[in-house]
This record gives structure tokens, C-alpha cells and sequence, in this order.
């Protein structure tokens, strides 16, 4: 069988290679990351162009109440119907970059006042957002998810915080390292390679066996560059 590579550029700037069956189709790719400092802190989510409106169709559905201009980019920001939940969302020229605030949609001033505390650049193989120096907010976390078709996909958290993933006993072993069943519900499983760690869940649905599922797992490969 062959194989596929994705190089792929975490929020920090960092890039990862993920290896996998060439046979099994990669549905999408997504991030998130989230910055802190003080007492504040605040998350994004980054995927395709098309993100925003499907989390308005979909995942929430939601009208937009504000269009505005950050960094030369278009902001839209989108209240849930419920008025629970409201959403912004950047829109680069390959990825929108998507934060969640609890309750009605916020004022302009104070969505601009956030985008415009970061330093943003999108790129083909991924958008990377940094916060700018004089904000004093750090990274806490950032991860990327590769979601393969009637496969499952991977969670993949950056390197300072896979090492709390990893069990202490050894996993069975895989063509590039070694997996341990997770303590979540379902068909998900810790997998740990030289280079990378993810959090792989099985999709459960009826076009492939769980035979199937089992060895795309076997074949898969995470590592991030080491500098």
C-alpha cells in the first residue's frame, strides 16, 4: 500500500509531517490554539476557507450581525438564534481563523481590539497566528486535527504537551512506534512515535471493517520538526 505525507504548519509556526495510506482520502484539517495571560485567556480554531459559514449552517446555526476590516482582512461576526454563543472569524485567502464568545455578539471595538492583538499569516499549507509582543499573552496549547474519511482521525498536540498523553507502561507496537487503548469511550487510542504523539479516534461506520480501521492505524506516522 502506499503512502502520503502531510506537511503541515501548526499556529505557532511549527511545522509536522503526518504519514498515512496513500488509499485513505484526508477530509479536511483543522487547529486550534489558545493564548493566556493574567487572568485572561482566549482560544481559536483554524480551518478551510468555508469554516465560518459551516459552523453557522451546522454546528450552530447563526446570522451575521457585524462585517468589519482587521490587518486588511474581513471579520465576520455571527450571533447563535438561540443567543447563547456568537462567533468571529478572520477570513485569509486559505484558512478563516475562528474564535467563540459565550452569549450575544460582542461590540466591534472589542472583536477588532482582539484580531488586532495578533500577528497573522496565511499560507497554502497553513495560517500561523502569534500574539504581538506588547499584548504579554503566551501560547498555553495549540494542536491540528487530520480527519481521514470512514477511517477516524488524529488529534495531534504540540510537543510540550504530548509528553502527558504517553502511558509509563509500554503500548503495543506499531511500523512507526507504539499505541495504548484510551481511556475515552469508543475506539480511540493513544498514538506515541519517536517525533509525535496523537490521539487517534476510529470512526465507526459500515464502509470499512474494523480490520480496516486497525491498519490504517498501524501505518500511521507523526513527527514534528525538531529545531
Amino acid at each position: 500500500m502506499g503512502a502520503q505525507r502531510l506537511r503541515l504548519v501548526a499556529p505557532s509556526g511549527d511545522r509536522v509531517t503526518v504519514g498515512l495510506p496513500a488509499a485513505a482520502p484526508v477530509s479536511h484539517v483543522v487547529a486550534g490554539v489558545r493564548f493566556v495571560g493574567g487572568s485572561y485567556g482566549t482560544g481559536f480554531q483554524i480551518g478551510p476557507r468555508g469554516y465560518h459559514d459551516f459552523a453557522c449552517m451546522h454546528v450552530a446555526p447563526a446570522d451575521t450581525r457585524e462585517r468589519l476590516v482587521v490587518h486588511g482582512r474581513e471579520v465576520v461576526v455571527a450571533e447563535a438564534r438561540d443567543g447563547q454563543s456568537s462567533v468571529a472569524t478572520l477570513l485569509g485567502t486559505y484558512h478563516e481563523l475562528m474564535t467563540v464568545y459565550a452569549g450575544p455578539a460582542p461590540h466591534r471595538d472589542r472583536v477588532r481590539a482582539l484580531f488586532g492583538s495578533l500577528r497573522i499569516e496565511d499560507h497554502v499549507d497553513g495560517m500561523t497566528v502569534v500574539p504581538r509582543a506588547e499584548t504579554l499573552l503566551d501560547p498555553m496549547n495549540e494542536h491540528l486535527v487530520v480527519v481521514v474519511r470512514d477511517h477516524g482521525s488524529l488529534s495531534i498536540p504540540a510537543p510540550r504537551q504530548a509528553a502527558a498523553l504517553l502511558p509509563r507502561h509500554a503500548g503495543a507496537r506499531t511500523k512507526h512506534g507504539e499505541v495504548w487503548k484510551s481511556g475515552y469511550a469508543g475506539k480511540s487510542f493513544v498514538l506515541g512515535c519517536p517525533a509525535g504523539v496523537a490521539e487517534v479516534h476510529l470512526a465507526d461506520t459500515a464502509a470499512k471493517t474494523e480490520l480496516e480501521r486497525l491498519d490504517w492505524l498501524d501505518d500511521l506516522d507523526v513527527a514534528w520538526d525538531r529545531r
